[in-house]
């Protein structure tokens, strides 16, 4: 895939949660905390219905290209244009020279759902 500086055309947040333990000694997610905004390509790379609830399901799979970053970690989110994409592999080199980084991204729904 052939990608330069000029086709990171949309800032992106990165976004991760701080995690602390509550009373019994449980992990839960604490505050929202920004990692970086950052240059991007993101564009949808599949779309599916799925009817395995009583109710409909739809999923976008995004992958999102940025330059090459080793800070990323797949725990952390995406925030783009108003949605919020949960990234679903681990971040990898696009083209082996360490000048993009590629990540693929589900968007996750209002309710929490991917």
């Amino acid at each position: 895939m052939k990608i330069s500086i000029a086709d990171l055309s949309e800032r992106i947040s990165f976004v991760y949660y701080e995690t602390t333990r509550n009373e019994r000694g449980d992990i839960v997610k604490g505050a929202e905390n920004v990692r970086c905004i950052v240059w991007a390509n993101v564009y949808p790379i599949s779309a599916k219905i799925a009817d395995i609830t009583p109710e409909r399901q739809n999923q976008i799979n995004y992958r999102v290209i940025i330059r090459s970053r080793s800070d990323i970690l797949p725990d952390d989110e995406i925030f783009w244009r108003g949605k919020r994409l949960k990234i679903i592999s681990p971040p990898y080199d696009l083209d082996g020279r360490r000048e993009f980084t590629c990540l693929n991204c589900t968007e996750v729904l209002a309710d929490g759902r991917t």
